[in-house]
């Protein structure tokens, strides 16, 4: 019989060749490393939108309240030259990173319309100690109940413990409504800095 028949003895001894390339650290290295490289890829598909979704508010503009002009009232009910009204300013929405919340009040505004196209409005906090001002019965002044500071219709410090008039806002009159820009400012001192 001949060696080469295919039952002969030395077909069984023989190492085959599928045996050979098992054996080859290359390529089980090879496999190491492209099975560790796929579950690798699968970990970070998942990972990267859920680390995305947990960091989503960082670094970016995710409050919305006071910052663009909110509409107050109509340019009708500010009379010229009459005393100043006092008006609520209230945000319509404020959304955080996660929720929203409406009709939020955010402060109050005294307004004045010195012109038939110009209103001034100033904040209706005290810039000492963030006390709410009223006018006067005369409707010529602004009072701080809390610590007797004085203020001219226009605003300007009068007298008080107060360092500052009353803080001016941004008023624009858009198709006959009014509509003011909130702005918080740091009680005491000087500077107007806003919150």
């Amino acid at each position: 019989m001949s060696d080469d028949a295919p039952g002969s003895n030395h077909d069984k001894h023989a190492p085959s060749a599928g045996a050979a390339h098992a054996d080859d650290p290359g390529r089980r290295r090879f496999l190491k490393i492209a099975t560790c490289a796929l579950g690798g890829g699968m970990g970070a598909v998942v990972a990267v939108p859920a680390v995305r979704y947990l960091l989503f508010p960082m670094g970016r503009k995710v409050v919305l309240s006071g910052g663009e002009p909110i509409d107050v009232c109509a340019l009708d009910q500010l009379v010229v030259g009459a005393p100043p009204v006092r008006v609520p300013v209230i945000a319509r929405s404020v959304r955080d990173a996660w929720s929203t919340v409406t009709d939020v009040p955010l402060g109050a505004a005294w307004l004045r319309r010195t012109a038939d196209d110009k209103v001034e409005a100033l904040s209706s906090i005290c810039p000492h100690l963030g006390c709410a001002v009223a006018l006067d019965a005369a409707g010529q002044a602004f009072q701080c109940p809390c610590h007797d500071s004085s203020f001219k219709i226009d605003g300007a410090r009068e007298s008080g413990p107060a360092e500052r008039g009353l803080d001016p806002l941004a008023v624009e009159v858009v198709d006959g409504r009014v509509r003011v820009t909130w702005v918080q400012y740091r009680q005491g001192g000087t500077d107007r800095e806003p919150v």
